[in-house]
């Protein structure tokens, strides 16, 4: 299909039209306005109606402003609104289906002006105007919203307003005591929210589980967003005594339930605390719960890692406020025991610790500036790869670049891949989709990717050592170059001794190899994706159609790629190869055509 970029003046339609949607539903319903103070910022809620206030309001009600204490302004408004309630209708979407990702952003739709996701997780149409500070959000039927996602409301649009105010949404919990607070972070199931409510219910400060509010300086601080906790159906009898604070129905088996602790535990419910360490908690199989120390590397990873697979747009940003809190902040692994009600005092300890640390810590010593580079996307297409997989993303770890986020596309393979992804060493973004080809694998880790550079390797190729990080610099040391491109060294299997050696020379075997090189996002909303009907020559097209719109190219004479030549190579069927090449020509001589 022919994914194509929006222009502004399209998007900036766009949001108008649903404004004008959101008015009419207003006039229907009349509107029912809050303000809540978040993170020293004022956001005004406008609902169109009562439909979406009692699935909305909860989680928020902490923070917000008395009626008598409003002002005139805020720092955004937002107005929200159902079509089941209202009666008003939402839009035909501008765009096909298959534009849509897992995460909510669109493809093309990169304005920097208008921001938009789709969620299907609630069915939720999510814009903002950054320049005028509006944003809109909308659902068909608020009944239809599941009940986790009243715990963390309208968080795209919290998180690109957070953003625009030098802060971030993170994913994780907040707890502290007296003025010293400990950020939890990492991926779902690793005991974050336990050991939050079990450091509540011992007298602890709580700021929040599932999403904080964070700033990495001048002092790292956390803010209070989500008044809610939420807790498998399995641990609602080990907290049984917070079950008065379930609201709706039990959470059904392999779901979560959610605690609403407000306004019982409001008074341990601080706006904001100083952050004194972070921490990843994993479970152990000790009986006591203990704190040891964590490399940086392994906290960056962690905590930037679960909020990137869930925040529309999180991307560079994310990974230097991360980079910045883990520069600043000693980091620790929070090793949770068997024994049950072991974690507060681990905590409490810790922190102790980090005050008196603190205490005779130099004036200014805090984390040090390294210059920051830009987020890597590498994206690797796998048909029936099992076997290649996990050299595949070793490979990519020993190239030690970071920031880097690894996409893998399962294109319809019937081997073991899946379950090989689920045994990597690893976090990895992973995607499942019908066979549609290596250039339809791509392109559906371009739409999900979230870095402004991105890579490809196949899964039965290699990167040379550290090249990675020679690609990288050679991008981004000129603004005006779209891609940086070496050549790919082909290596054959030798039967006798099992190994692959090099066969052939680089400039002639493969002068187009998509995983020679690295590239700027913004060439594919200039030229395009690759094209998802070839089944082979897709990368010879890709280049021709760049060099035919003017993309800036610089080559390298160096072996940016090794190609592993064996018996699943799709390329070693040299009727459809030539047949492909034939095509190529053919559309190149059409658009020459095309263009006298």
């Amino acid at each position: 299909m022919n994914f194509r970029t929006r222009s502004e003046d399209e998007q900036l339609a766009f949001f108008e039209a649903v404004r004008e949607r959101v008015d009419e539903a207003i006039r229907r319903t009349g509107a029912v306005e809050f303000d809540y103070r978040i993170a020293g910022t004022t956001i005004r809620l406008c609902f169109a109606g009562e439909g979406l206030v009692p699935y909305y309001t909860p989680a928020l009600e902490h923070l917000r402003i008395a009626s008598e204490q409003r002002g005139d302004t805020a720092d955004t408004t937002i107005f929200l609104w159902d079509s089941r309630s209202t009666g008003v209708r939402m839009l035909a979407p501008p765009c096909d289906p298959q534009e849509f990702t897992r995460r909510g952003d669109i493809w093309g739709f990169h304005s920097q002006q208008i921001r938009t996701a789709f969620h299907y997780h609630d069915s939720s149409l999510n814009l903002l105007d950054r320049r005028r500070r509006i944003g809109v959000h909308w659902v068909n039927n608020a009944q239809q919203i599941p009940g986790w996602d009243t715990a963390a409301p309208i968080r795209t649009l919290l998180h690109w307003h957070m953003e625009s105010h030098g802060l971030q949404l993170m994913h994780g919990a907040v707890i502290g005591t007296g003025n010293r607070a400990l950020l939890l972070t990492g991926k779902g199931g690793i005991g974050k929210s336990t050991t939050a409510l079990e450091c509540l219910l011992a007298g602890f400060q709580y700021l929040g589980d599932d999403y904080v509010v964070v700033r990495d300086g001048p002092e790292p601080m956390a803010y209070s967003l989500y008044a809610t906790v939420k807790i498998g159906v399995a641990d609602l009898e080990r907290f049984a005594t917070l079950r008065p604070l379930l609201r709706g129905a039990t959470a059904l088996p392999g779901e979560k339930s959610v605690l609403f602790l407000h306004p019982e535990f409001r008074a341990r419910m601080p706006l904001q605390m100083p952050i004194e360490a972070i921490a990843v908690p994993r479970i152990v199989a000790q009986a006591e719960t203990r704190v040891v120390p964590a490399t940086s590397s392994r906290l960056q990873h962690a905590a930037s890692f679960t909020t990137l697979c869930q925040l529309p747009g999180a991307g560079q940003r994310l990974f230097d406020v991360v980079g910045g809190l883990c520069g600043t902040l000693p980091g620790f692994a929070l090793e949770l025991g068997r024994q049950r009600g072991t974690a507060p005092a681990a905590v409490a300890s810790l922190l102790q610790a980090q005050a008196a640390r603190a205490r005779h810590r130099p004036a200014g010593a805090v984390g040090v500036d390294s210059p920051s580079r830009p987020l890597l996307s590498v994206v690797i297409p796998v048909w029936n790869g099992e076997r290649f997989l996990r050299s595949a993303v070793e490979n990519v770890l020993s190239q030690k670049y970071a920031p880097i986020e690894i996409l893998i596309v399962n294109d319809g393979s019937t081997d073991g891949t899946e379950a090989e992804v689920s045994r990597l060493p690893c976090d990895v973004r992973y995607f499942a989709q019908h066979n549609g080809g290596p250039a339809a694998a791509r392109n559906r880790g371009i739409r999900e990717s979230s870095g402004d550079v991105i890579a490809f390797l196949d899964v039965d190729d290699l990167w040379p050592e550290n090249i990675l990080a020679l690609l990288v610099s050679e991008l981004m040391g000129d603004a005006a170059v779209d891609v940086v491109h070496g050549y790919g060294q082909m290596l054959s299997l030798d039967p006798a001794s099992g190994a692959f050696v090099s066969a052939g020379s680089p400039e002639e075997a493969f002068p187009h190899s998509i995983g020679a090189g690295v590239y700027r996002r913004r060439v594919f909303d200039r030229i395009g994706l690759f094209d998802s009907t070839m089944m082979y020559g897709e990368d010879t097209d890709w280049f021709a159609r760049a060099k035919s719109a003017g993309a800036v190219l610089k080559r390298l004479d160096l072996v940016t790629m090794l190609v592993r030549r064996h018996d699943q190579n799709m390329t070693r069927d040299t009727s459809q190869l030539t047949r492909g090449n034939l095509r190529v020509f053919k559309r190149a001589l059409d658009r020459k055509r095309a263009s006298t």
